[in-house]
């Protein structure tokens, strides 16, 4: 098991009483291997294999399904798979050879595998049809006579052996025919029995015994959100614009979604649990505003220029009008069904949000959330199913209103045939009978806040009823952390249910929902791992044995059983299930053998106080050998942007810039290296997410300048060698740091920073950065154009000239900055000409890791000092 994360008190301990401790250690096959090469940490095609997705539990908990492919089937789609507790055995339930009776394009990459597993000395063999052009009369004769001939069971048994065992050659073909896989699928309500789509059609599993897919649809358009109506007795697919109802063993196919008023389609829906009635949010039609960007592209002789579409902070964004509505399927039977209008709301901000629906377990009460950016507002609405006062009063209303509108268009139609003397025209015709009649009911706000936390926060909320069909269930920022709460909508009163400097994320609710399955960074922000919060005692449970990192979790109703992908440092990310004694099985081998033995050595983590007092997490490779009286350089990489709900200091993330060159630079060339979770970076509570705005880069200079202090009090590294790097918004951070603390940061590398945030994605800069007017290029004050006259060290430029996330002409606008300040000696480019955001067009990993390895080495050397 990994150590754990150690206080400010704990570290000088360790440094000063156990020196060597937490040096990177070297591998057991080292020896075998000889030294450590980039070659072997960045090669070409990945190193890691696909991990499983979208785990689900079978009504009786016995059985936990998944979407999964082995490594050498990486290149292709899922299929899916299934992992019995009982018998603690794990089946493929479908395969390529399986989905070729219903697609063409299976059978056309089975052809292709076979085709290469002929032997070179049968391609040798045929002659070409010119060549036998004498003959061809004869062999067109035998090929038929060939074809007519049926393959023995041996020799379909063959074939199949051949292309279920994809050959390493086709693993990395790019350019072979790709197999789709399953993309999705749903459990049975009550029976095991899976629906699951492949390129968009249908399918069952009707006997897990037998697992034969027997096709349900077979359409042009694209179905999806397949789900079992709530009894299993037939099931619900969208297919376009229309939600359809399918009951097995009836001919009837049901369109569900009603006619929606013009201009309007639809964006989500809900049915309630007694699939009887329907939520959903409807939009007009996308008309976004923003612009068009020049980029360059250099692959041809003569260098092309190619638009991009891009919206940014001061462009106007088109308002998009939203509605929640509910219907009502058993009267949609009859053509009597109302549409009921709960709520509407014009969206004209780029982080406007509104939630999906989501209904009471006893189907009369629906509740959703919207946020206004704007104003900073979540608001909670709860809509109850009217009563028939309700509806008589609001279709009342809405005949008055079609009337009046009716007769308003009548009278203009009457103007405009006098006005053209055209004879026969006609007025407006009325309504259709399909077209239900609208009402308008309001959706009551049952509890409403300003939100001042992290950006990402308010499409987090998501409300849902617990299981008394009264309280709503929420995520909110309000205490400083992702907590859940419990609202109580008849007295608007809030009770928050967890607490503490941790996050937590809902997973599901059990069947009752009287409990509510997460995953919290409560015993280390560097780990989540998997609980069962009581919804009536508030009592938070870990349910996972093993300490590390768990993501696609899923657990039985009863919540003795779980799976997840889990990995640590040491280890390789794996889905692992866990059964009601607390057995711990890994239930896939995704990667390469090699890559066990690239990942052996574990970082150690730490964490220090920066001048403010909050702790700042980081983790660190010591060189092999390492002792406090040595000083070595320090190589730090940082993101320092919000991520969602992820940051960088993860037990078990192997990324390649936080882990392989970091643990490269440690055991090659003997420096010391840290990665670091400044202020700014998500998963550490609002005041963390939020830090960036109207300061962007501020706070996490603070905290970084710190952490060097830190660094060189307590691991004595040299504070006159200091290098920094960073990708994205971490380039970005490097830049600012060498540019506003040039004494402390003497070198940097960064990657595809955003330079001019005005330039950036309005979506991001405006929920990030700051507020921006239209046609007002606000953002510009956050620019480092003005600051990079300031670089005293070196610095390294790396952008991919075709980036359209991260525009490449920031880069050339900060790099024609320096050079005006007459910093030409300090400044390099390295520019991928064809390589977009992550560069991986001329420049690949290994490329990038050289260049940084060779800059870092001419720059501040290499080892502890003389």
């Amino acid at each position: 098991m990994p150590r754990p994360s150690v206080t400010l008190a704990i570290v000088f301990v360790l440094a000063a009483l156990l020196p060597a401790m937490g040096y990177a250690k070297t591998s057991k096959n080292d020896d075998a291997k000889g030294e450590l090469k980039l070659e072997d940490l960045f090669p070409e095609k990945s190193i890691f294999g696909p991990t499983a997705q979208g785990a689900e539990f079978s009504a009786d908990g016995r059985y936990a399904a998944y979407l999964y492919r082995p490594y050498n089937e990486r290149r292709h789609g899922n299929d899916l798979w299934i992992y019995d507790f009982k018998t603690g055995k794990t089946e493929r339930i479908t395969d390529i050879g399986m989905m070729s009776k219903f697609q063409r394009s299976s059978r056309i990459v089975i052809e292709d595998r076979l085709k290469k597993h002929k032997p070179e000395a049968d391609k040798e063999d045929k002659k070409s049809d010119e060549e036998e052009s004498a003959d061809g009369e004869e062999k067109e004769k035998d090929d038929a006579k060939e074809k007519g001939t049926e393959k023995s069971e041996e020799e379909l048994k063959a074939e199949r052996d051949i292309y279920l065992n994809v050959s390493d050659k086709d693993a990395d073909d790019e350019y072979s025919p790709v197999y789709s896989g399953i993309a999705s699928f749903q459990w049975h309500p009550k029976e095991n029995r899976i629906l699951l789509i492949s390129e968009g059609d249908v399918y069952l599993i009707d006997d897990l015994a037998q697992p034969k897919p027997i096709r349900l649809t077979k359409t042009d358009e694209r179905e999806s959100q397949v789900a079992f109506l709530p009894d299993g007795s037939g099931y619900t697919v969208r297919r376009g614009d229309a939600v359809l109802r399918f009951t097995f063993g009836e001919h009837l196919i049901e369109q569900l979604s009603p006619n929606l008023p013009s201009g309007e389609s639809l964006s989500q829906y809900a049915i309630s649990p007694d699939g009887k009635r329907m939520a959903l949010i409807s939009r007009t039609r996308d008309s976004s505003g923003g612009r068009t960007v020049d980029i360059i592209r250099y692959r041809d002789r003569f260098a092309k220029s190619d638009s991009v579409s891009r919206t940014v902070s001061d462009d106007e964004v088109k308002p998009q009008t939203i509605k929640v509505y509910l219907y009502e399927f058993d009267a949609a039977e009859t053509e009597r069904a109302d549409l009921i209008q709960v709520f509407e709301e014009t969206i004209d901000e780029p982080r406007d949000i509104i939630s999906s629906p989501s209904w009471s377990l006893d189907n009369e009460q629906v509740t959703f959330c919207f946020f206004d950016q704007e104003n900073s507002e979540v608001q909670i609405r709860l809509a109850k199913w009217p009563d028939g006062d309700e509806i008589a009063e609001a279709t009342k209303t809405a005949k008055r209103e079609r009337q009046k509108d009716f007769g308003k268009q009548m009278s203009e139609a009457k103007e405009k045939d006098a006005e053209d003397q055209t004879p026969g025209r006609r007025g407006p015709r009325g309504g259709s009978s399909a077209a239900p009649e609208l009402l308008k009911i309001d959706a009551k706000t049952v509890y409403q806040f300003k939100h001042y936390g992290g950006p990402n926060t308010p499409s987090m909320v998501s409300p849902e009823f617990a299981g008394d069909n009264k309280s709503i269930v929420f995520i909110s920022e309000q205490s400083g952390f992702r907590h859940v709460h419990l609202l109580d909508p008849l007295y608007e009163s809030v009770r928050q249910l967890t607490n503490g400097h941790f996050e937590v994320y809902p997973i599901r609710f059990s069947d009752d929902h009287n409990q509510l399955f997460v995953v919290a960074t409560k015993e280390s922000a560097a780990r989540r791992m998997v609980y069962v919060l009581d919804l009536e005692e508030g009592e938070l449970t870990r349910l996972n044995k093993e300490d590390g990192t768990f993501s696609d979790v899923a657990v039985s109703n009863d919540g003795k059983r779980m799976v997840g992908n889990y990995v640590t440092f040491g280890e390789l990310t794996e889905l692992v299930a866990q059964n009601e004694k607390q057995k711990v099985t890994t239930i896939t081998d995704s990667h390469p053998e090699a890559t066990k033995d690239l990942v052996e050595v574990e970082p150690e983590f730490f964490e220090y106080e920066n001048r403010h007092g909050h702790k700042i997490a980081g983790m660190m490779f010591k060189p092999q050998g390492w002792k406090k009286r040595d000083k070595h350089p320090l190589l730090i990489y940082v993101y320092g942007g919000p991520l969602g709900s992820s940051h960088s200091v993860n037990d078990g993330s192997y990324s390649s810039d936080g882990y392989f060159f970091q643990m490269y630079m440690a055991q090659k060339h003997g420096y010391v290296t840290i990665v670091v979770d400044p202020r700014g970076q998500s998963g550490y509570g609002g005041l963390f997410e939020k830090s960036n705005f109207e300061q962007v880069g501020k706070p996490q200079v603070e905290d970084l300048v710190d952490g060097v202090k830190f660094m060189t009090e307590n691991f004595n590294t040299d504070d006159q060698r200091v290098a920094i790097y960073g990708w994205s918004f971490g380039g970005f951070q490097t830049q600012m740091c060498l540019y506003t603390e040039p004494d402390v940061f003497q070198v940097g590398m960064a990657g595809a920073g955003p330079t001019q945030w005005e330039n950036y994605n309005s979506w991001y800069a405006t929920g990030t950065v700051g507020p921006s007017r239209k046609g007002k290029p606000d953002q510009e004050k956050y620019s480092l154009i003005p600051l990079a006259k300031n670089l005293k060290g070196k610095l390294l430029l790396v952008h991919g000239m075709e980036d359209t996330n991260v525009l490449f002409q920031d880069t050339m606008a900060v790099y024609r900055a320096l050079l005006k300040a007459d910093k030409e000696t300090n400044v390099e480019l390295f520019l991928d000409p064809t390589g977009g955001h992550g560069l991986g067009g001329d420049v690949k990993r290994l490329g990038r890791m050289r260049k940084y390895e060779e800059f870092l080495l001419r720059t501040i050397g290499t080892d502890k000092t003389p």
